[in-house]
């Protein structure tokens, strides 16, 4: 199962990881081996994941990580359940790193909505501002992130209001249509569940297990923070 992964990885990550590891990387075994590949190829990879591409027992993936760190092959962050792993040098950016000294919220603010550009150059020297719309900005991001509907601008907040009418006005509404409205509150930036919670007048919980994990899954939808899935400060944008 993990001689196929090896097999198919690209020339650019097998040059990437003769590079940084050398013959090293040659003598790791099938399993160690499809760990590293998926850190260089995700960007991060932890033990749900892990099991999730190998027929190997649950208990030799748990044992093969602190090897892997050991020998410098990956670099650990987080504790226990939380923990993800990735390249030397190449760790996904957290949510405390991202939300660091945040601006939780500024005055509210008339651009159109139809403006959805944002520069580089309306950053503060501490990588993190807020554009027209209050969306939260970070260089760490690939994307605007929402973190607080008081920081957004009223035009913008009642846009993105009006899109999620029907769920707050429609208890029983159907799965697809559902699918749907995150689609369009998730498109052009992340959204977090907190966010979500009460644009939809819906239960966190409830958002996450039944709409937001299967379209995660499906790949309609992809993590600010992938490698910290179960972070209260999770976000979530088109993939």
């Amino acid at each position: 199962m993990e001689l196929s992964t090896v097999s198919l990885i690209s020339q650019e990550i097998t040059e990437r990881l003769d590079g940084l590891f050398g013959e090293n990387f040659h003598q790791l075994d099938d399993l160690e081996r499809m760990i590293v590949i998926t850190a260089a190829t995700e960007g991060w990879v932890n033990h749900e994941r892990a099991c999730q591409l190998t027929s190997r027992h649950s208990r030799d993936v748990t044992l093969a990580f602190p090897k892997l760190v050991d020998k410098g092959f990956l670099v650990s962050s987080g504790e226990k359940r939380d923990k993800s792993y990735s390249l030397p040098g190449m760790a996904l950016p957290s949510p405390e790193e991202v939300f660091a000294n945040a601006l939780s919220s500024v005055p509210s603010l008339t651009h159109s909505v139809k403006s959805l550009t944002h520069s580089s150059t309306d950053l503060m020297n501490n990588g993190h501002e807020r554009d027209n719309f209050g969306r939260f900005i970070s260089v760490l991001l690939d994307k605007p992130f929402i973190d607080d509907l008081n920081a957004l601008s009223e035009i913008f907040r009642n846009s993105l209001e009006e899109l999620a009418a029907p769920s707050r006005e429609h208890r029983r509404l159907d799965t697809e249509v559902m699918k749907t409205l995150l689609i369009n509150l998730c498109d052009g930036h992340y959204l977090s569940v907190a966010v979500m919670e009460t644009l939809l007048g819906r239960k966190a919980q409830s958002i996450r297990q039944n709409y937001l994990k299967p379209m995660v899954d499906s790949k309609q939808l992809k993590l600010a923070f992938p490698n910290k899935p179960n972070s209260p400060r999770q976000g979530y944008t088109l993939n």
